[in-house]
């Protein structure tokens, strides 16, 4: 090969190089940018709260903050009456809301099975609801049991019977919320336990029917041990969401519901940061709420996966 030919192979391969060294830096920066997103909007602000949370903040400037230890902790555990009461109404209304909404998708998702036509639009119309805006169907259903001019309330008159102040009854304001996530929620679970039960491997139902098994045997043996990591997953995220509900209640009970009822743990957050207007409470006071609900939803969470292992099959 003479000079020009070897010459021109060294620029071929300098050429790829520089065309690898570049692709590799912009992948790089591509990769980058979600923990850039990470570090700016979620690192950074956990650690500010952490150091907000041994403080006390008069104001809302980060710089004008006094530093007082464990005082913040140490109240809320020995004088914060509202914070144990916030942590009864999110656990009732967690447990409340992901038990109705898992049993009612599986049996919804096990109806629409035997329905040859028309289920694909029935279970779009059941998801609808799921990808609506929080804020919007909570107002609406504000609206739904409003004691003045709500729906409910009116149909409760043609039928001659007394009206009922929906959201602002300890006895009922919970219910309500209860009902709206559920109704909000259900069909992200008939979405997810449709596509589950599409997955189940039919030769193990036919020779359970063959063998003379009855359709409830089935069910609990073979079919429902196939979805359970389809349940495991909708009880954990459920279990999540909800310890963190906070748009709706603020909505449909804005001051934390009669006799704070509805007052959830990231609801008694934002009240102490914006709502109480005490210097009893504050920034300070709100971060070191906001890392004990954080702890309490990570060895909730912790619990379940612990439990996934004496009930979850992940044998096809």
């Amino acid at each position: 090969m003479n000079r020009a030919g070897e010459n021109t192979v060294k620029e071929s391969k300098l050429f790829k190089l520089g065309m690898n060294r570049r692709r590799n830096i912009a992948g790089t920066v591509f990769a980058m940018s979600p923990l850039i997103g990470f570090f700016l909007f979620s690192f950074v602000p956990m650690c500010l709260s952490l150091y907000m949370s041994f403080g006390e903040m008069k104001t809302f400037d980060i710089f004008d903050i006094e530093m007082v230890g464990f005082a913040n902790y140490i109240h809320i555990f020995t004088e914060d009456s509202l914070f144990f009461k916030s942590i009864l109404n999110s656990f009732v209304y967690a447990i409340t809301t992901v038990l109705l909404r898992t049993v009612l998708a599986l049996l919804i998702a096990m109806l629409l099975r035997g329905i040859t036509h028309g289920h694909k639009l029935i279970s779009a119309i059941l998801f609808i609801p799921f990808v609506c805006s929080v804020i919007a169907t909570s107002v609406m259903w504000k609206w739904v049991f409003d004691y003045n001019y709500g729906v409910l309330n009116d149909v409760m008159d043609m039928l001659g019977l007394p009206r009922v102040d929906w959201l602002h009854e300890t006895s009922t304001a919970m219910g309500v919320i209860i009902l709206q996530t559920v109704w909000g929620n259900l069909g992200f679970g008939i979405i997810l336990y449709t596509a589950a039960f599409a997955a189940v491997n039919r030769s193990y139902i036919e020779a359970a029917s063959i063998d003379g098994a009855s359709r409830l045997c089935i069910f609990f043996r073979i079919e429902f041990p196939m979805v359970s990591p389809t349940t495991f997953y909708l009880i954990v995220m459920g279990f999540i969401n909800a310890l963190q509900s906070f748009a709706n209640f603020l909505v449909m009970t804005p001051n934390g519901g009669p006799d704070y009822s509805t007052l959830t743990m990231v609801f008694h957050v934002y009240n102490s940061a914006f709502g109480y207007l005490n210097f009893d409470y504050g920034m300070g006071y709100a971060s070191a709420l906001s890392w004990i609900v954080g702890i309490i939803v990570i060895l909730f969470t912790a619990a379940n996966f612990w439990l996934e292992k004496k009930w979850v099959n992940y044998e096809v």
